[in-house]
């Protein structure tokens, strides 16, 4: 069943999902009381996404490896692509800030 998965756009799929689902699950709980200050939650959204992209690079990287050790190679092609995108933003982001 996972043979027909086994592609470079599923694979860089499930690596930008994860960090959308951990988002979902640990940070916009969190962050929800804070609706109410909108200027100063704009402003620790943007200081807390390196902090944010930096755990969601782990998981992605844990995935890799285990979809390598199945033999999975283009779709762990697909999430090694994606973790190098979101590795790159987080770069960016901390040279700017």
């Amino acid at each position: 069943m996972l043979k027909k998965f086994n592609t470079v756009a599923a694979g860089a799929i499930i690596g930008v999902i994860i960090p959308l689902i951990l988002y979902f699950i640990f940070v916009y709980p969190k962050m929800k009381h804070f609706s109410f200050i909108d200027g100063y939650y704009r402003e620790m959204v943007i200081k807390f996404l390196p902090l944010f992209l930096s755990r969601c690079i782990f998981p992605n990287a844990l995935l890799f490896f285990i979809l390598v050790w199945q033999n999975q190679i283009k779709i762990a092609k697909g999430l090694l692509i994606s973790s190098a995108v979101l590795t790159s933003i987080l770069l960016l982001i901390s040279f700017i800030l």
